[in-house]
C-alpha cells in the first residue's frame, strides 16, 4: 500500500525512523488503531471519528533482556523517554506517545506475556501471524513500514475486547466493527465471487455481511498458513464469536456500538461464519 503522498503523515514517518535508527535490527509491526487508520482511512478514504495519534509496535524478540536492551537503545537515542522505569510506554521528542508490545520468545504457551516489573498479564495471542502476514505501507519519505492485514486486525481486536471490554469499552468494538463493515473493497469484491458464491445466490444477501464473511476467511488462510499452532489461535476466537454473535446470547460486544447493534450483530454474524466454517 502506497501512502507516500501523504504528506500528513509525516510525523509518523519521523517517529518510526528515530525508531528504526535506535534499534536497527529489530522487527516491528504496526498494529492497534495507528494500523486502522493507515489501512482504512488513509488508504481506502473510510471516514474516521476517533482518530488517533498513538503507536502501538509489536515487536518479535527472543527473550526478555532482547526487549529491554530494545528500549534502553531508544531511550539512549535521546529521542525517547519514559516517566516508569521498565514501562513499555514510551514518549517520543514529539510527544506523540509509543507503545512496545514484544511477542515471540516471551509469550507463555496460552499466548500471553507477564511484564517482569509488575507481573501484569497482556494477551499476544494472534501477533506471531499478524507480523508473518503483515501489509508493507509505504509512508512519506519513501519508509516501508509492517502493518498488521485487515483481517488480523479483525482477530486482534476482537481478542483485544475480550481482554479489556471491562476497563476501556467501546474503543476495541468499534474498531472491529469499522474493519468487518469496510472489507468488501474494490479488490474483495471480485474475491467473493470466487470463494463466496454461496453468499451471492442468497435473497437475503447483505453486501457488508459477505465483506464480514470474507474477512474471516481471510483470517483462517492468515492463521492455518502462517502458524505453527492454529488452533490455538482460532479456537480462542471461536469460543468468543460463538457467545458475542448469538443473537440469544450475552451480546456484550455488540452491545457497545449502541443503536448500530443490530447491524454489527449480522457482521459478528458474518464474520463467525466465515471463520467457523473454513476452520472445520
Amino acid at each position: 500500500m502506497d501512502l507516500s503522498d501523504k504528506q500528513e503523515l509525516r510525523w509518523l514517518s519521523a517517529v518510526l525512523a528515530d525508531v528504526g535508527n535506535a534499534a536497527p535490527e529489530a522487527d516491528f509491526l504496526i498494529v492497534g488503531a495507528m494500523a486502522r487508520d493507515l489501512l482504512l482511512h488513509y488508504g481506502q478514504g473510510v471516514p474516521i471519528t476517533r482518530a488517533t495519534t498513538d503507536i502501538d509496535l509489536g515487536v518479535t524478540v527472543a527473550n526478555w533482556d532482547e526487549f529491554h536492551q530494545l528500549r534502553e537503545a531508544c531511550l539512549k537515542s535521546d529521542h525517547f523517554n519514559s516517566s516508569r522505569p521498565g514501562n513499555h510506554r514510551l514518549a517520543h521528542r514529539r510527544g506523540v506517545p509509543l507503545d512496545l508490545i514484544p511477542f515471540g520468545g516471551v509469550e507463555r504457551e496460552d499466548g500471553t506475556i507477564e511484564w517482569p516489573e509488575d507481573n501484569a498479564v497482556m494477551g499476544v495471542l494472534g501477533y506471531r501471524e499478524a507480523r508473518a502476514t503483515a501489509t508493507q505501507v509505504l509512508l512519506t519519505d519513501k519508509m516501508p513500514v509492517a502493518t498488521v492485514c485487515l483481517p488480523m486486525l479483525a482477530i486482534l481486536k476482537l481478542m483485544a475486547w475480550s481482554e479489556r471490554h471491562t476497563y476501556t469499552p467501546q474503543k476495541d468494538a468499534s474498531d472491529l466493527f469499522l474493519v468487518l463493515g469496510n472489507y468488501l473493497n474494490d479488490d474483495n469484491t471480485a474475491r467473493l465471487y470466487e470463494v463466496g458464491t454461496h453468499l451471492l445466490e442468497r435473497e437475503d444477501f447483505d453486501y457488508e455481511v459477505a465483506g464480514a464473511w470474507l474477512a474471516g476467511y481471510d483470517a483462517v488462510q492468515c492463521v492455518t498458513n502462517h502458524s505453527e499452532l492454529p488452533r490455538r489461535v482460532l479456537d480462542a476466537v471461536e469460543n468468543v464469536l460463538l457467545t458475542e454473535a448469538d443473537a440469544n446470547g450475552n451480546l456484550r460486544l455488540v452491545g457497545e456500538v449502541g443503536a448500530r447493534a443490530p447491524t454489527a450483530l449480522k457482521l459478528l454474524g458474518g464474520f463467525r461464519d466465515g471463520i467457523i466454517g473454513e476452520s472445520t
